[in-house]
């Protein structure tokens, strides 16, 4: 054999090598997340004998309920290039005013309320945001202590309680078979993102926005126009995720929702949404919903100190954020 042979047989193995590596990565970017979801349960169910049951996966569906809701908010202002950290103000909020709007109005009056509120407050989030320039999390932040005490003031810190009818209970706590009603309101939500991002002109635009914002301009999108209906679309999100919320406790909390807007943007970076903007997809916000809510749930049977609970998220958090970079490079 000659010397060209050995070097073209050696660059052979060589590019074979490198395209079952691509083919290996690109398999593990697309169905990694759900592999490691399915290991989840099965080491949860090994672990705790409680986790693998019709009780506890009703449990499940029913807390990561208005997770998927926040989720699915979160996940378009995060495409869009920005991120909202009021929703869990927001809940608050809508929660006292879904309340009071129960008793003097009725169930339906109370839950259109509780999610109008939330746009409300998205629209002035997004139009500061885009109207000023002024940097989304700043905004929102500064939302968030706005948001909270005015849902504090309004109650006098108290929470409304008593009352409450049980058609408005149901909305949290009810089961249609064995599945709890949430499930479904959470179904609803997806629905309507994966409709908006993939079959609308406008979540078009919020992927262009999010990917290059400059390039967006001068192709002709309306981007002040796009980057505020984002911000109310998840405005909208989080009072539907108040509403399931308070119909589960059966109060109008100033306090809920505390904490919640971390939980929302740790599903969706989980899930693959790239918090610089401009990728996500439907399905791996699903995933990431899943995956949060059962690692919360294993650890809670396990009786892992809530603290460590944080600290896990935090590292899931980091570990996909640097997923994404990696992706965004190339490398995977």
């Amino acid at each position: 054999m000659s010397d060209d042979d050995i070097h073209g047989a050696s660059g052979t193995a060589r590019s074979n090598s490198a395209d079952a590596a691509q083919v290996i990565g690109q398999f593990a970017l697309k169905w990694g997340l759900f592999i490691f979801l399915i290991a989840l349960i099965i080491m949860f169910s090994l672990l705790e004998p409680r986790f693998a049951t019709l009780l506890n996966a009703q449990n499940v569906l029913r807390q990561a309920a208005p997770l998927a809701l926040l989720a699915c908010g979160q996940a378009v202002v995060l495409i869009e290039g920005g991120v909202d950290v009021s929703v869990g103000s927001i809940i608050a909020l809508t929660s006292v005013c879904m309340v009071g709007t129960v008793w003097t109005f009725g169930v339906i009056p109370g839950i259109i309320v509780a999610i109008l509120v939330g746009g409300i407050v998205g629209l002035v989030n997004g139009s500061i945001i885009a109207f000023w320039g002024v940097n989304a999390f700043v905004v929102t932040l500064a939302t968030l202590t706005a948001v909270r005490g005015l849902a504090l003031y309004s109650t006098g810190g108290i929470p409304l309680h008593g009352n409450i009818p049980d058609s408005m209970l149901f909305l949290g706590n009810g089961h249609i078979g064995p599945v709890p009603f949430a499930v479904f309101v959470s179904a609803l939500g997806f629905a309507l993102l994966y409709l908006y991002l993939r079959r609308t002109t406008a979540g078009r635009h919020t992927y262009a926005i999010g990917g290059n914002r400059e390039a967006a301009r001068l192709a002709g999108i309306k981007i002040v126009r796009t980057r505020i209906l984002a911000y109310v679309i998840c405005g909208l999100f989080a009072g539907a995720a108040g509403a399931v919320l308070t119909s589960r406790g059966g109060i109008g909390a100033p306090n809920m929702g505390s904490g919640r807007e971390l939980d929302a943007i740790a599903a969706a970076v989980i899930g693959g949404v790239a918090f610089g903007g401009g990728v996500g997809r439907v399905f791996g916000i699903i995933v990431g919903v899943a995956m949060l809510s059962i690692i919360k749930n294993g650890l809670n049977l396990y009786n892992v100190s809530s603290f460590v609970q944080l600290m896990v998220i935090g590292i899931i958090i980091i570990a996909a954020i640097v997923v994404d970079r990696y992706r965004q490079k190339g490398d995977i």
